[in-house]
């Protein structure tokens, strides 16, 4: 489900639950990676459709930010574990993505503190 573009437009039209379970399908994904080989391509095909392509990044990000952090946590995890081998400019972008999400929950958080 998570590469099939059908399902990841109707989780973001489902606004926070759907960024939700996006997360927690990045996070299947890479427990599956752990305990069997899966192909590089999945792992791209996940970066370029959640992290990398800025209108979905955004409109995660929007609807949930923590659940978009995790997003890309996870691919980062995925290629610090040696399940995922991305080229150093994904890994830049997602490293940037992710210091910007941890940003704006820190924004956040601080508005209700």
């Amino acid at each position: 489900k998570l590469l099939n573009p059908k399902w990841r437009d109707a989780m973001i039209s489902q606004g926070s639950g759907g960024a939700y379970e996006v997360s927690q399908r990045m996070t299947a994904m890479v427990g599956w990676a752990a305990t069997s080989e899966v192909d590089n391509f999945v792992f791209d095909q996940a970066a370029e459709r959640y992290a990398l392509d800025e209108e979905v990044a955004e409109k995660l990000q929007r609807a949930n930010p923590e659940a978009f952090k995790n997003v890309v946590r996870r691919l980062l995890e995925a290629s610090g574990r040696g399940m995922w081998e991305a080229d150093e400019e994904t890994l830049d972008k997602l490293r940037d993505l992710y210091s910007d999400a941890d940003d704006l929950i820190e924004q956040v958080d601080s508005m209700f503190t």
